[in-house]
């Protein structure tokens, strides 16, 4: 029996343009869905964010559109993933979280891919043993770095 894909992990802030859904890098997502692999966002939980049934925060509200948009463009997305990455946030529950990520998908933290542009976050899952991929400026050891979402995906295609 072969062991279960993981789901490629893709920070949110990738797909947006002013802090609004990009409609080019959601198409390229959904491209890339289409290759069989499954997606699961992770953003940066805002500070002070308190969910409840009646005040749904902006940060909510963007997942929302985000979901709908991909859906709409016929792909699904898997989740998204909220960790804390604050001056003040605890390294070792950023670390349990991912390797509890891993564990949700039955597989190890080191078999979890991440593309993004925040250095905690490339550097949180190369410390799990993950593979990070930057994107535009942050260089990261043990990342591998890419000028754009666009060829950082397609080195995942080859």
């Amino acid at each position: 029996m072969s062991r279960p894909r993981p789901p490629v992990l893709i920070q949110r802030e990738l797909l947006l343009n002013e802090g609004a859904p990009d409609p080019e890098q959601i198409e390229r997502l959904v491209a890339f869905q289409r290759h069989g692999h499954q997606v699961l966002l992770v953003a940066e939980q805002p500070a002070g964010w308190r969910p409840t049934r009646r005040a749904v925060d902006r940060d909510l509200g963007l997942q929302q559109d985000m979901q709908q948009r991909i859906r709409r463009a016929g792909a699904e997305l898997d989740g998204v993933i909220y960790l804390v990455t604050g001056l003040f946030a605890r390294k070792r529950n950023r670390l349990s979280e991912i390797d509890q990520l891993g564990e949700r998908y039955n597989v190890s933290a080191a078999d979890l891919i991440f593309i993004g542009r925040e250095t905690i976050l490339l550097e949180s899952f190369i410390q799990c043993g993950g593979k990070s991929i930057s994107v535009g400026p942050a260089s990261v050891p043990g990342a591998k770095k890419f000028d754009s979402f666009k060829t950082a995906l397609e080195s995942l295609e080859g």
